[in-house]
């Protein structure tokens, strides 16, 4: 006790950053400083046990520029993206389709908007242009061809939300995987956005899964981390990455993993997983507080990465890629 009376000072010094580090660790108090130095730790350890192996489930059909050299720029018309996802279904017989962009408008590239025009204005007497024109209809819409080419196949589209002040929106979303309800009023912090862009409705309903392709940088330009599930005008919507997930294991029920931290009686909660329930098993993800997961990086990116195979969307449109590469792969 005389040394802890004669020496309190010193003491009390050396305990406030052991303090500050704790309620740093506990998520009380935010330090830029530790941050940094924790992200540090992490990348020099995320480096040092990456496997660097290849994963020959996953295959990347890649837009690179071979394909628009001989596909032309891009967006590529709906009907060259109907005949590349017939030809990896049935050519290929794939296992999953996932779709990492958007197709935000429609298509009229085939002129069938003008054509129609046509037939309503200044040829609308002209009985012979009115029946070839129904005739050529089906072929001319590209958007329709692309729908087509979607439904009753293992296809999750894609799309992305967005911060602007303005809340603008465009496309329709998919159904959320977990309401308001699903927290029960619980004040839950995690990933909000207030718009997004969407596929078009005819997509969007032959195709009707879709996951959010958002990225989250942190402040040193890096990502580290990607949101599984985010907030939206209240509800609860999955990534692309889970949402792909999801349709290969069967198509369980999202559900909310909470670990209370309230001690003054308030009804409050953190998200401490995403819970993919069946009827007979559950499986929890650990998320952090935006409802995120730190991505384990298997090597580097690519198409000379070295962690997936790329194949050129060219060569798989033209059928010049083996089937031993493509079948069942997702």
């Amino acid at each position: 006790m005389r040394y802890l009376l004669r020496h309190w000072r010193r003491i009390g010094l050396s305990l406030v950053p052991l303090l500050m580090v704790l309620l740093h660790h506990l998520g009380l108090l935010q330090m830029g400083a530790l941050e940094r130095f924790d992200a540090m730790i992490f990348d020099a350890r995320l480096r040092a046990t990456m496997p660097k192996t290849f994963d020959d489930r996953i295959v990347i059909v890649d837009v690179d520029e071979k394909s628009l050299a001989e596909l032309g720029r891009w967006p590529w018309s709906r009907h060259k993206m109907a005949a590349l996802t017939h030809t990896l279904f049935e050519k290929y017989e794939i296992a999953l389709l996932g779709f990492d962009v958007v197709f935000a408008e429609p298509d009229d590239s085939s002129g069938l908007k003008q054509l129609k025009a046509l037939a309503q204005q200044e040829l609308q007497s002209d009985a012979e242009f009115v029946s070839h024109l129904a005739q050529l209809t089906p072929s001319l819409d590209y958007d329709g061809l692309f729908a087509k080419s979607l439904e009753n196949r293992p296809v999750v589209m894609g799309y992305y939300f967005t911060s602007d002040q303005g809340g603008r929106i465009n496309g329709e979303l998919p159904e959320p995987v977990m309401l308001a309800n699903d927290f029960q009023n619980r004040g839950v912090s995690m990933t909000e956005w207030s718009g997004f862009g969407s596929n078009i409705k005819p997509l969007a309903q032959a195709a009707p899964q879709a996951g959010f392709f958002n990225s989250l940088t942190e402040p040193d330009g890096i990502v580290r981390a990607l949101p599984l599930v985010v907030r939206y005008a209240g509800n609860y919507y999955e990534s692309l990455s889970l949402a792909m997930f999801r349709r290969l294991i069967g198509m369980p029920q999202v559900t909310p993993g909470f670990a209370a931290v309230a001690t003054d009686g308030a009804d409050r909660a953190t998200l401490e997983h995403i819970v993919l329930k069946w009827p007979d098993k559950t499986f929890s993800i650990p998320v952090d507080r935006r409802g995120a997961v730190l991505v384990p990086f298997k090597g580097h990116g690519g198409a000379r990465g070295g962690s997936f195979s790329y194949l050129s969307g060219s060569d798989v449109l033209a059928g010049r890629v083996s089937e031993r590469q493509l079948k069942g792969k997702i």
